[in-house]
């Protein structure tokens, strides 16, 4: 098994719930024209003004409400992107 390579890493749709402060990302990716996965992380400004990434952690009502609003769209996505 080959090592992880960023280039065969396709962005298919972002989706964003923006927050004062950080944000909840919602990532539909495919690796190397594989099955589209989807991914979850959470982006904050750091004290320096720059963006830091982590995981989501545990996530606030509004957030599962956002997921929720756009779930049909990412499943819709994700099933014209898969090989069958």
């Amino acid at each position: 098994m080959s090592s992880y390579d960023q280039s065969r890493d396709k962005l298919i749709k972002l989706f964003e719930m923006k927050k004062e402060k950080s944000s909840l990302l919602c990532s539909i990716f495919s690796y190397d024209g594989g099955q589209p996965k989807l991914g979850f992380s959470r982006s904050y400004d750091k004290k320096d003004g720059t963006t830091g990434y982590g995981n989501p952690g545990r996530m606030t009502i509004d957030e599962i409400e956002f997921l929720k609003e756009n779930l049909e769209e990412i499943i819709k996505i994700m099933k014209e992107n898969s090989k069958k």
